[in-house]
């Protein structure tokens, strides 16, 4: 029996299909997952934690970001929307 074969977007068909979703979705290596929703749990820590990380690295030239920023990671190829990021210099 063979496996079955699943489609693949390019990640320029991921990035125009996300431009226009209500929904968040994750690319990985050409596939597409739709993102579930966090607990109340989930989203305190969240919370905490990017206060903690703001207040940390308040004077230096770092930002914090929330989920609603997507980040782009070359290998694997990945585009995801972390619950917390922080750049610091010139974002990539």
């Amino acid at each position: 029996m063979e496996p079955a074969k699943r489609d693949l977007a390019t990640e320029d068909e991921y990035l125009a299909r996300e431009r226009s979703s209500d929904v968040k979705h994750e690319y990985i290596n050409g596939e597409i997952f739709a993102m579930a929703g966090g607990t109340p749990r989930h989203s305190l820590i969240t919370a905490n934690v990017t206060g903690a990380l703001q207040q940390r690295l308040r004077g230096r030239p770092c930002l914090v970001f929330t989920s609603d920023l997507r980040v782009s990671v070359r290998q694997p190829t990945l585009y995801t929307y972390p619950d917390v990021s922080v750049v610091c210099g010139q974002p990539e």
